[in-house]
Parts: structure tokens; C-alpha cells; sequence
């Protein structure tokens, strides 16, 4: 049985502290059984220059990455897809 994601899409993140505090929280959610890593398939922008994690969510089978915030670039979280 699969059951909805709760988590958001985050198009900016708003400064390094909030990248990190993010990053914790993503940790958390792997401890808690929530979630695990899973290898990068497509680079984010086809290259791999930003350093990114991917994550399934246990429960809806989502993947969504992770990408580094690097100024310029302010990072994003955004789902990638879903497994059957």
C-alpha cells in the first residue's frame, strides 16, 4: 500500500543555514526509517558539477533529490519520480 508523501518541494534554499539545517532534517528522516539514499541516475542539469543526494521516501516510493546549495545556486529539494 502506498501512501501520500508529506514532503515539499523547495525551488531556493535562503542561505547556507538553512541548506544545513535542511540536510539534518533529511538525516533524521533516514534514521527514523522515513526514508533512505539511493544512487544519483541523472545529474541535476545533466552535469555533475553540484553535489546531490538522492532519497526514496519509504512509504510513496518517491525519489527526490537533493542538490547543494553553492552560491551562485542556492540549491533545491524537488521529487524526481516515483517507483512502481
Amino acid at each position: 500500500m502506498r501512501f501520500p508523501c508529506p514532503w515539499q518541494e523547495v525551488a531556493s534554499f535562503h542561505s547556507p543555514i538553512e541548506f544545513r539545517s535542511f540536510e539534518r532534517w533529511m538525516t533524521g528522516q533516514v534514521s527514523a526509517g522515513m526514508a533512505r539514499q539511493v544512487p544519483v541516475d541523472r545529474p541535476y542539469g545533466g552535469d555533475a558539477v553540484c553535489l546531490e543526494v538522492w532519497y526514496l521516501h519509504i512509504q510513496s516510493r518517491e525519489i527526490w533529490r537533493l542538490v547543494c546549495s553553492e552560491p551562485p545556486f542556492s540549491g533545491v529539494f524537488v521529487r524526481v519520480a516515483s517507483i512502481q
